[in-house]
């Protein structure tokens, strides 16, 4: 039996997910996290401290679409005096974008069960523009929205209200899947159901509990 978004059956009670969205950095692919050690021996700093200078104020800039990368490399070496140059800094994190297994297959399997998928992502553009050539993932997505295109990030409620737009979907219909606490309370707040990621076997065992026709496909 229906009612509204909910389908009540004799032994559950699932609300109608028809729509799922899914963060990129550190769900679909590595994201900055993990560069910080890369560049350990480079700056001769520890690690924690260059992760810190990586989410100040330029990062912002960054994300948004206000600055380019290269503007965004040389204002940390600046505000941190950092002894690296641009170029050493940008071939650093590439390296360190690399594909999360099992991710892919989920998303594809969800998508050929007919749920809305989309991509909210926190990124620059250069690193969109490798990794979307370099993996190809984009092409799973019905609807991609990236921080750089928007001008906002999550966890402003703006990001997510945006792409209920995009993707023409209420929010108590959305699972929005990110491996960030902050980002899956905020768009809680706005009644959008969550889950936070881990790995991909965590992500299966989870979507059991929201997505009822996808029990068996996931698990196999």
């Amino acid at each position: 039996m229906y009612f509204d978004n909910i389908y009540i059956g004799p032994s559950f009670l699932f609300l109608m997910i028809t729509t799922i969205i899914f963060d990129c950095s550190e769900v679909f692919l590595t994201g900055m996290k993990g560069t910080e050690n890369r560049l350990q021996k480079i700056l001769r700093l520890p690690a924690g401290e260059i992760h810190a200078a990586f989410h100040t104020a330029p990062s912002k800039d960054f994300f948004e679409g206000r600055i380019t990368e290269d503007e965004y490399w040389r204002q940390l070496i600046e505000r941190n005096n950092w002894r690296a140059t641009v170029d050493v800094l940008k071939r650093e994190v590439r390296k360190n974008f690399v594909e999360i297994d099992g991710t892919r297959e989920i998303v594809k399997k969800l998508k050929a069960q007919g749920f809305k998928i989309g991509l909210l992502s926190v990124h620059g553009k250069e690193w969109v523009d490798i990794c979307e050539k370099q993996f190809d993932y984009h092409k799973h997505f019905d609807s991609v929205m990236y921080s750089f295109d928007v001008a906002v990030s999550k966890p402003a409620k703006r990001a997510y209200q945006l792409m209920l737009e995009k993707l023409h979907a209420k929010s108590e219909e959305c699972l929005f899947i990110d491996d960030s606490k902050t980002n899956t309370d905020a768009a809680a707040k706005l009644g959008i159901n969550t889950i936070v990621f881990k790995n991909a076997e965590q992500l299966k065992e989870e979507l059991k509990k929201w997505v009822s026709k996808e029990i068996g496909a996931l698990a196999r």
